[in-house]
């Protein structure tokens, strides 16, 4: 399997991910993990070593209430500019993610732009990350980075 279709079942990986968090779908992520997973993620500085850990960090980041109206909705997420190469039985992969939102009053928001990179385990079975890392480099509501690929 030649990079470029490398590349094809990380993104199908990723989309399926993506569209578990916009979705709300914990369990179409977690499909995705590795039990021993470890992350960076971006919302958290500390490694995360095992889905305890990241459930923790899910935890923290609570869920918006109606007594505390979200500051942001997060309506949309784009991934693109894949890249992957195969490592003997891992794949070593990288994307950019756009994450589009509105603020509190319902207007469109400077978007997040995150960086990430991945190590993937291809056995027998479907694809798995077991490890993540999410570094932003454009926040909700900029300023905007100059110089960031278009995603």
């Amino acid at each position: 399997m030649n990079e470029s279709e490398l590349a094809t079942r990380v993104r199908a990986l990723v989309e399926t991910m993506y569209g578990g968090y916009i979705g709300g779908d914990r369990d179409a992520i977690d499909a995705l993990l590795d039990p021993d997973l470890t992350m960076f993620d971006s919302a958290s500085p500390a490694l995360i070593s095992g889905m305890d850990e990241l459930n923790a960090v899910r935890a923290a980041r609570g869920n918006p209430s109606d007594d505390v109206p979200a500051a942001r909705t997060e309506t949309g997420l784009t991934a693109g500019l894949f890249t992957a190469r195969r490592i003997g039985d891992v794949i070593s992969a990288t994307w950019w993610l756009r994450i589009d939102a509105v603020d509190a009053a319902g207007a469109p928001m400077i978007p997040e732009v995150v960086r990430n990179s991945a190590v993937l385990v291809d056995t027998d079975g479907p694809l798995r990350i077991v490890q993540l890392h999410e570094g932003v480099v454009q926040h909700f509501g900029g300023p905007e980075v100059a110089g960031l690929p278009t995603v």
